[in-house]
């Protein structure tokens, strides 16, 4: 009984790929073309949303609406934070020599008399 079943699927085993040789001539075979399909045609639709945007004239509208929006946004924010400085801290119109990082002439001249005496201490040390 076991004999008569190995048998048959041996038989099984061996038609299978005679049987698909058959059917289109080999696994490297080029497929056959396929079938094309017919294209549906598009209904026309009634829809009031899309008739109702306007087009690109409308969009270009929007976008200087945003535009000018945000730049007023920004003007406002700047004016605000300006005004609400303490007094301190206003930005002074002023040159920068007349603020806090002022040098004297002095100051300075004592630094590059320095300068000249650390170099020429270098220089005798060499």
């Amino acid at each position: 009984m076991i004999c008569r079943t190995l048998v048959i699927l041996l038989l099984l085993a061996l038609l299978a790929p005679a049987a698909a040789v058959a059917q289109g001539g080999g696994a490297f075979q080029p497929l056959p073309p396929a079938q094309p399909t017919p294209a549906p045609t598009p209904e026309p639709s009634n829809d009031s949303l899309t008739s109702d945007l306007g087009g690109a004239n409308t969009l270009f509208v929007i976008a200087g609406a945003l535009l000018v929006t945000f730049i007023g946004i920004g003007v406002f924010i700047s004016r605000d934070a300006r005004r609400s400085l303490p007094a301190g801290h206003q930005p002074s119109s002023g040159l920068r020599e007349q603020g806090p990082h002022q040098h004297k002439r002095q100051a300075k001249a004592k630094a590059r008399q320095r300068t000249r005496a650390q170099r020429a201490a270098r220089r005798r040390n060499r």
